[in-house]
């Protein structure tokens, strides 16, 4: 039977015990999360997270099961809520991406055929270029490299010197802000 949790049960909390714990387990847990998220850095950012929640709630925690036991069961249910989250925003994400560029693709379409379709065109392109603007730095240089350099996540990454799970974040946020911002206007523009 292993020992019921010392460390964590503390009604004050002690860095010390917390930093032993830490160093105990980090290794081990990174390992597990990686069976499930099959990415090193992820998997690290998960078992930091995981810790991170606990620090945080150090002195409400009231555990009943081993330390081990506890932390093992606390970095599984982030990886199932991280992969979870992740099909839903890659799902959301690309649907949205999708009606973002058959709209400004049907733009494109007009454009060839009258001065008019122009001017629509290259206010469309300024619009969106402003919105783009408006993007956190990182946001920016994540979208730019994706849609207009067409480089790979992982390509990004290395250029940026960011993890892929960064990566995508940023793509995510500049995707929901630049719909946010331009899909009413093209709305407008269809009817």
């Amino acid at each position: 039977m292993e020992e019921v949790s010392k460390n964590i049960n503390r009604k004050q909390r002690q860095l010390p015990a917390f930093e032993s714990l830490f160093k105990e387990y980090y290794a081990a847990l990174c390992t597990f999360a990686f069976d499930f998220v099959n990415r090193h850095e992820l998997a690290e950012e998960i078992v930091q997270d995981t810790f991170l929640k606990i620090w945080e709630k150090y002195t409400e925690l009231d555990i009943q099961v081993s330390e081990k036991a506890y932390l093992y069961r606390a970095v599984q249910n982030n990886c199932l809520n991280y992969i979870k989250q992740n099909k839903v925003r890659t799902q959301y994400g690309s649907e949205q991406l999708q009606q973002l560029e058959s709209r400004i693709s049907l733009f494109s379409i007009t454009s060839a055929h009258s001065p008019a379709a122009k001017l629509e065109q290259s206010e469309l392109e300024l619009i969106a270029e402003k919105a783009i603007r408006k993007l956190p730095p990182q946001c920016q240089d994540v979208f730019r490299l994706s849609r207009f350099e067409e480089l790979s996540y992982p390509e990004i990454s290395r250029r940026l010197g960011i993890s892929i799970n960064t990566v995508k974040t940023q793509m995510t946020r500049a995707l929901q802000r630049l719909r946010d911002e331009l899909l009413p206007l093209l709305k407008q523009d269809l009817k």
